[in-house]
């Protein structure tokens, strides 16, 4: 019983706390740095996966070179999913019913969905197996896709709540 009135108060006092102090300015902020770098790079290697074929000198090298930047991408994407969830809470009455709200966790589960096949598909490719040139292209493309969309969604999202 005390759990049920804990959790609504404790949403309550962080949307206050969040709505009323310089706390929202620095969160959007380290959203704002989690989208610039996370997707960013990833962006980046994307353009660059799209340049890359069997006929590439050296491209396991260059294969190699793309794969590491996934650490990157991975830290941008924990600092914006842990900065997106201090914003959801301070408007979770809004953003719960918000049509825009759950398109975007769509596009972001989509995109992290899709970052798994690309890193099998650099792991086919790594092994030569021909047939991850194509996986790892459509999900490069795929990728460059679905950052914009989720960029634009979220775009959507500030405007309307």
């Amino acid at each position: 019983m005390v759990a049920s009135t804990a959790v609504p108060q404790l949403l309550a006092r962080w949307a206050h706390f969040y709505g009323h102090t310089p706390v929202t300015a620095a969160v959007t902020y380290l959203h704002l740095v989690g989208i610039l770098v996370g997707g960013g790079v990833a962006v980046a290697a994307d353009r660059a996966a799209l340049r890359l074929s069997p006929a590439t000198p050296d491209w396991p090298q260059e294969l190699a070179r793309l794969a590491s930047v996934h650490r990157w991408v991975i830290a941008g994407l924990a600092l914006i999913f842990a900065t997106g969830l201090l914003m959801m809470f301070a408007e979770l009455d809004r953003v719960a019913t918000s049509v825009v709200f759950w398109t975007k966790m769509w596009l972001i589960a989509l995109l992290l969905g899709n970052g798994y096949i690309r890193m099998r598909a650099e792991h086919a490719l790594g092994q030569n197996r021909a047939a991850g040139w194509g996986r790892f292209r459509r999900a490069s493309l795929a990728s460059l896709v679905l950052w914009f969309a989720v960029l634009l969604a979220g775009t959507l999202l500030h405007l309307t709540t």
